[in-house]
This record gives structure tokens, C-alpha cells and sequence, in this order.
């Protein structure tokens, strides 16, 4: 037998043997459910690399149980410092590529532009519409300052009264934009009945798209568009590059418009910034012409909300104490999609038993999240707050005071400053952390700025404060 043999045979062993611990970690219902068609498509001595039948199935796992899968695997198996998941039989990734071989030879003028179409050859036509998530709805979603704007922008978008314009909802990864979406959808065919609204992922308008040109169907893709009401898209920010996919969605979305549809798209990153990142100009002009509403991260007192509103739409037959869900809020912070998987993950072992889960037994549970956690913890305002009371020889009282000598006042100055350019906060969060409104934070920041110029002990506070965050 050669290595190659006896590799793959050792391989089988290995991965029959996880497939046995996973079953009697997880249990048999969710293991017949989200495992048993489970692939090993890659394994390293640091990483493994598992299959699943279809994307919709990877990402669900990614999300629900892959912090599971990895502690199984450790425990059965042996050290591991990466788990990831990818999609079997990606046909559609091999046109994907072949239309970008086509568009960089005919950029380099080896192929013609008839040539890369490829007309009268068919191809399979990938459906646009992404499956909508029951749970995200408008009823289940926490609003607070973070997201106020953008939820009223939403809910505009669902009024016949409203303009026919585009929606632009953008902030940083986990802040709630998909949620926004789905619940526009959900909204939208509960008014206009199913099949009037088409939510859409960025990889399904990348694949309908190369599917389109591959088999000379454009008109098709524009059609498919056109038979909705309202039009989501999401995530448009991993359209960069992706000049033929940005150049039909411009179609689209002018055609989309001068039909009086509504367009409602989300992104990581404010228009202008989309342009510098390989987006093209007339695509970040025409999101800069719509209604733009901002995501911003939730605070703590909103992961709190986001957590019980996700509890009281489960079906979890257990009990989850208050404190624990604090506890989930506070420590598990750096976005509302790891505050929720941290929550998953306790309701994963307890969501069929009818128990009451104790903080001590979720800090069980949560164990290796927290110790990774530990392992990139990030500084928080609170943090900021308290390093210029020390920077500035305050307490942390008097900076959340009242009081306006002026070695105090110089001392918000300060960590406001921080809080923008090493934290990248918020003028709204940093205000609320001082016990100011956001146009305080903003007045506060711009003299600090004038400071920072010109005064010598402003700004060797201001490098005691960045060296606290920073290490």
C-alpha cells in the first residue's frame, strides 16, 4: 500500500471516529439534522477543512456550532487550531473563475468580448432569492440608539407613501444589517403577499450573474429582478473587483427605481468609502444619493435586549437566569452575531431540557469562548475612561461628573480623542460612556485636536492613554 493509501485510510479512521464523538456530543436528533452528510474535504496537522452539500447548510453550522465542533475534535481527536467549513461540488465557483479568466484575457485583449458571452451555450441558472430567517423580524429585533436611524429608514422603505429611492444601511460586520433586511422582507410580503419581495446575498448576485453572461441571459437576470416589489441586497461591499456583477446591478437598480420599487442594500462601509475600495463610483454615487442610515455597534444595555428577545423566541424548553444573560452582554461584546453565538452555544446543550441554567454552569459551557476572549482582548471605553483618569491623576467619578475645572474638562478632551482614533468609537457611544449627549463628544473631540497641536503635556497624556489601550 503506498503513503498516499495509508494516508487517506488513516484520514477515514480519524474522521469516523469524530463523526462518533460528534453524535454523542450533540445528540441524535441534531446530529442526523446538521452532521450526518458531513465531509472531511482537508486535514493538515494544524487545520481541518469539513464539507457540507450546500451553502445555506455551511453557514448554519458555521454559525450555530462550529466552536462545538472544534472542542470535539480537540477532545477526540487531538490539537487543532483551525475548523472551517466549505461547500462540496462548487460548480458554480469553476464558471466564477472561468468568467474571470475571460474578463482578464479580454481586459489584456486575447479574447473578444463575443467570445467570452459565449452565446446559445446554456448554463445553469443559480436562483437569486436567499431563504429569509423566520426569527428576524422587525418583533424580535432591539432598537436603541445604535440602530434607531436605520430601523426608521427601514420601516420608510415599507410605506406606499415613501419615494422610490434606494435605502443604504451600513456599519461593521455583526451590528444587525442582515436582521434589518430580513425583516424588510418579512414585512413586505406580509403587505404585498409572498413572492413580492427578493432578499439577495452578495454570492448569489455573484453566481446569477456569472450564470447570466456564461449563457447570454442578461435580459433574464434583469427580468428576474423586475417581478419584485422590493429588492434586498446584501453585504454589496464584497462586490469589489467585480466590475461585470456592479455594471448589471447598475442596470438593475435604475431600472428598479424608474419602476417605483423599493431598494434596500447593505454594506460595511459609508459610500464614499466604498469608492476607495473597489467599488465603482457611479455604484457608491448612486447609494450616496439614496437615504443613508447607520449601524452602529450595540452597547451593552442592547446585546442585554438583543439576547432576551432572541430567548423569548425560542423554542428552548430550558431556563436561562437573568444574570447569565448579563454576564453573555458584558463579556461577549465585539458584535451582536458573537453575542448571539454565545447564547447558541449555551442553549445547544440545555435547549431540551427542561433545567435552569445557573451562571456557573454557562461559564462552564462558554469556556474555551472566554478563553479565547482573553487571548484578543480588546479595549473598551471603559477602558479609555479609566486610563485618563490615571493619565490625568483623576478618579473615574470626576470624569463622569458634572464638574468643569479645567485639568478635568482637559482630561475628556483626551479620551475623547482616544476613544476616535484608537478605539474608532462613535461619537454617540463615547458621549454616552461620559455621561454627555454625542454633540458634546463631537465639540469635545475638535478640541482636542486644537490641543493636540500646540500643548506639550496634552499630548503626553494623550500618549499614556494610547499605551494603556494599545497593550
Amino acid at each position: 500500500m503506498d503513503n498516499d493509501s495509508e494516508g487517506r485510510d488513516a484520514d477515514k479512521a480519524v474522521f469516523q471516529k469524530y463523526h462518533e464523538a460528534l453524535r454523542g456530543q450533540v445528540g441524535d436528533a441534531k446530529y442526523k439534522s446538521w452532521f450526518l452528510d458531513l465531509g472531511l474535504a482537508e486535514r493538515t496537522r494544524n487545520s481541518v477543512i469539513f464539507s457540507t452539500p450546500s451553502q445555506s447548510k455551511r453557514d448554519i453550522i458555521d454559525h450555530r456550532f462550529l466552536h462545538v465542533m472544534t472542542e470535539v475534535w480537540r477532545r477526540a481527536i487531538g490539537p487543532v487550531d483551525r475548523i472551517s467549513l466549505t461547500v462540496r461540488a462548487a460548480a458554480l465557483s469553476a464558471s466564477a473563475a472561468k468568467v474571470n479568466g475571460l474578463e482578464a484575457r479580454r481586459a489584456n485583449g486575447s479574447v473578444s468580448a463575443a467570445q467570452s458571452v459565449a452565446p446559445g451555450k446554456s448554463s445553469p441558472k443559480p436562483s437569486l432569492a436567499a431563504p429569509l430567517d423566520p426569527r428576524r423580524t422587525f418583533s424580535t429585533l432591539a432598537v436603541g440608539d445604535s440602530n434607531r436611524i436605520a430601523v426608521a429608514a427601514s420601516r420608510q422603505a415599507l410605506s406606499s407613501r415613501a419615494p422610490a429611492e434606494i435605502v443604504y444601511l451600513y456599519g461593521e460586520s455583526g451590528v444587525g444589517k442582515t436582521h434589518l433586511l430580513h425583516a424588510i422582507c418579512h414585512d413586505g410580503e406580509a403587505q404585498k403577499g409572498d413572492g413580492s419581495c427578493l432578499y439577495v446575498t452578495y454570492r448569489n448576485l455573484i453566481n446569477a450573474c456569472v450564470s447570466a453572461v456564461l449563457s447570454n441571459a442578461t435580459q433574464e437576470l434583469h427580468a428576474a429582478f423586475m417581478e419584485n416589489d422590493i429588492v434586498a441586497i446584501d453585504d454589496i461591499h464584497f462586490l469589489e473587483g467585480k466590475d461585470r456583477t456592479q455594471e448589471e446591478l447598475l442596470i438593475v437598480i435604475d431600472a428598479l427605481l424608474d419602476s417605483g420599487k423599493q431598494v434596500i442594500i447593505a454594506g460595511d462601509r459609508a459610500p464614499a468609502k466604498l469608492a476607495e475600495t473597489g467599488i465603482k463610483k457611479r455604484l457608491a454615487d448612486r447609494l450616496a444619493g439614496g437615504l443613508c442610515a447607520t449601524v452602529h455597534p450595540a452597547d451593552e444595555e442592547m446585546r442585554l435586549e438583543i439576547l432576551k428577545k432572541r430567548l423569548q423566541s425560542s423554542d428552548a424548553k430550558c431556563l436561562i437566569d437573568v444574570d447569565v444573560l448579563e454576564f453573555i452582554a458584558r463579556h461577549f461584546s465585539l458584535s451582536t452575531r458573537e453575542t448571539i453565538g454565545a447564547l447558541n452555544q449555551v442553549l445547544l446543550l440545555y435547549r431540551d431540557e427542561a433545567v435552569s441554567v445557573d451562571l456557573e454552569e454557562a461559564k462552564t459551557v462558554l469556556r474555551s469562548r472566554l478563553q479565547e476572549q482573553s487571548s484578543r482582548r480588546v479595549a473598551s471605553l471603559e477602558d479609555a475612561i479609566i486610563a485618563g483618569a490615571e493619565a490625568f491623576g483623576l478618579s473615574v467619578a470626576d470624569i463622569k461628573g458634572r464638574a468643569q475645572p479645567q485639568r478635568i474638562v482637559r482630561a475628556r478632551h483626551a479620551i475623547v480623542y482616544c476613544a476616535r482614533e484608537v478605539l474608532a468609537e462613535s461619537f454617540p457611544r463615547i458621549g454616552k460612556a461620559l455621561n454627555r449627549d454625542h454633540t458634546t463628544a463631537m465639540s469635545s473631540y475638535r478640541r482636542a485636536q486644537a490641543l493636540y497641536e500646540r500643548d506639550k503635556a496634552f499630548q503626553d497624556g494623550v500618549a499614556r492613554i494610547r499605551e494603556a489601550l494599545e497593550h
